[in-house]
């Protein structure tokens, strides 16, 4: 019976988690010695709570700043698509043409086609739009290529209405033709000068003329 007593004596305060046992020799000691007791356990106490808080608020600071860094960052890379974007939208196209003209040489009908790639690039600020592709002579054709797009096959007649592909900006295409020079069969033979047109948005090269040149041999 004793035993079970002392257990139950030795049960922990709720307030402060001391045992009786040890507050009742508090108590004997005498109030400063209990006063001493208890202010040092709350300054312990108090101690650690404000280390706790100093940790949480240097975490949060640390946090704030990463998010900042990373609005920063990705941030900037939206501000600089949609400023891209809008160079592409709004910037005036520009193009530049290596060469304008291709000199097939001798060919003969039994050869059968010669094809050939004009080259279109765009060294403007916004999208060099194509609106048109047409040739001079139903023996040519043409197709536009910007990277793995290839358009439908143009022609003298076959222009369908509202087409157009877009080259953009420091972005090259490719113009390319096919010459059948035994379409005309006999009628054929001899020097022939073959033309492409193009309509294109930029306001100093609003229509370009490729020209294709050859001296046609049974």
């Amino acid at each position: 019976m004793s035993e079970d007593k002392n257990n139950q004596n030795k049960k922990d305060c709720p307030l402060c988690k001391v045992s009786e046992g040890t507050i009742r020799n508090l108590e004997k000691a005498g109030n400063n010695k209990k006063e001493k007791y208890f202010l040092k356990k709350e300054r312990k106490r108090q101690e650690n709570s404000a280390k706790i808080r100093k940790e949480k608020i240097k975490k949060i600071i640390k946090l704030s700043f990463i998010s900042l860094i990373i609005i920063f960052i990705f941030g900037g890379a939206a501000f600089a698509a949609i400023g891209y974007v809008k160079n592409r939208n709004f910037g005036t196209a520009k193009v530049e043409i290596a060469s304008l003209e291709y000199d097939a040489g001798t060919i003969s009908m039994a050869d059968g086609l010669v094809s050939h790639a004009y080259e279109i690039k765009n060294i403007g600020e916004g999208d060099l739009e194509i609106k048109e592709i047409r040739t001079s002579c139903m023996c040519t054709t043409a197709r536009l290529r910007v990277r793995d797009r290839l358009s439908r096959e143009f022609g003298m007649h076959d222009n369908p209405f509202g087409w157009s592909e877009k080259i953009a900006p420091e972005e090259t295409g490719y113009l390319e033709i096919v010459f059948d020079p035994a379409l005309h069969g006999p009628s054929g033979i001899g020097p022939v000068t073959r033309a492409i047109y193009v309509s294109t948005n930029d306001p100093d090269n609003k229509n370009i003329e490729f020209i294709l040149t050859a001296k046609v041999t049974e």
